[in-house]
């Protein structure tokens, strides 16, 4: 695993550092918490975004759950840190409220379809429909995203924690929201000529895998390549996990 660092200007008045650990994938044996926690805690992040598949099933198991306790542990750890903000990817489902109410008592703020403000930021997050096949995008997979029309008229820079990068164009573009972070696409699993081979949700040769993508000059989506090899019969190639930092810079320093 290694650290990676992007830059970004935005509309605040101090420099801010976000962490972006996502896909965890609790049950997965490479990931060592403690390991992990310390390179978290070099990067000294000023918030720490988990942009969900941490958790196995959650709505159906307890957070608690054997399965489950490397994330559970993680984010009470990343938490010790730094102000932590979870959201649900299609591993986690959903977040029944004893799960939520776990999480809190960790220290971390859950967000479903809600958002909350820290400083400068309103921090929201976009549910995952659940489980998607292998197959592209299709209007069906999409949730209803009914939120975004308050989160996006809040005052303060946006940033949206979504599970799934290929929502981002179809749902979240065009609403003036500043920062979307996502993983889910594994950052290709392959990456050949700096280009992902496979993402789920998006097919082959997918566009949203890694790093910052602009829509426009006030739209930005950054993409995290995860935390482990979800896939162990099919191991990574020329793609190492990641935390990803994002030194959010004010605008008049940039």
């Amino acid at each position: 695993m290694k650290t990676r660092t992007l830059t970004l200007p935005a509309r605040i008045p101090e420099k801010l550092r976000l962490a972006v650990c996502a896909d965890f994938h609790s049950a997965n044996r490479e990931m060592h918490v403690d390991r992990t926690l310390e390179r978290l805690r070099a990067a000294s992040p000023d918030f720490i975004l988990c942009p969900g598949d941490f958790f196995n099933y959650s709505d159906e198991f307890s957070v608690r759950d054997w399965s489950n306790r490397h994330a559970l542990e993680f984010l009470a750890g990343a938490a010790v840190l730094a102000p932590t903000f979870f959201s649900l990817g299609n591993h986690d489902r959903g977040l029944s409220p004893e799960n939520r109410r776990i999480l809190e008592d960790a220290g971390v703020t859950p967000l479903t379809d809600e958002f909350t403000r820290r400083g400068p930021l309103v921090i929201g997050a976009l549910s995952s429909p659940g489980p998607i096949g292998r197959h592209k995008l299709r209007a069906e997979d999409l949730p209803s995203g009914a939120f975004l029309d308050g989160f996006a008229r809040a005052d303060g820079y946006h940033v949206l924690l979504c599970h799934h990068p290929e929502f981002w164009e179809p749902m979240v573009c065009g609403r003036g929201i500043e920062l979307t972070v996502a993983g889910h696409a594994h950052g290709g699993q392959w990456r050949l000529f700096g280009q992902g081979v496979y993402a789920p949700g998006q097919g082959m040769f997918p566009r949203y895998t890694s790093g910052l993508y602009r829509m426009n000059a006030a739209e930005v989506l950054a993409v995290s390549r995860g935390m482990t090899n979800s896939m162990p019969l099919i191991p990574r190639f020329f793609n190492p996990t990641e935390i990803l930092a994002l030194d959010l810079i004010p605008e008049a320093d940039a």
